[in-house]
């Protein structure tokens, strides 16, 4: 499990190399979220869903956290701006924000995924 949590985690990661790369700035911002969020959601759902892994509302929950700290670690790192430019003090904040948003996410990508589980299990 812990496999796979790391390495969907790491597919967030894509938000910041839009910007790096300046596919940010040719596709546009609302069309930036939407396919970003669709890739990796898809991925999330598709990887979980399909390959049948054990528990996944825990699994994807716990992927959104993980991807949460890796735009922390890229933004402290790199500087991909995910902070704009905040500082030290809001880390904290940040890590509150980007932890939390990407549990959310996991524990609604991973509904998904156990329906798809559901749907594909033998009747």
């Amino acid at each position: 499990m812990w496999q796979a949590v790391l390495g969907l985690g790491a597919l967030v990661l894509l938000w910041p190399l839009t910007s790096l790369t300046g596919l940010a700035d040719v596709i546009g911002a609302p069309a930036r979220a939407l396919l970003v969020v669709a890739l990796v959601g898809a991925a999330w759902v598709g990887v979980v869903g399909f390959g049948r892994l054990p528990r996944p509302v825990l699994t994807l929950t716990l992927t959104g956290m993980a991807g949460g700290g890796y735009l922390l670690l890229a933004d402290l790192l790199v500087g991909t701006g995910t902070s704009g430019g905040l500082g030290a003090v809001a880390v904290p904040f940040l890590l509150l924000d980007l932890v939390g948003g990407g549990a959310l996410w996991g524990v609604l990508a991973g509904l998904l995924a156990a329906g798809v589980q559901k749907l594909r299990a033998p009747r």
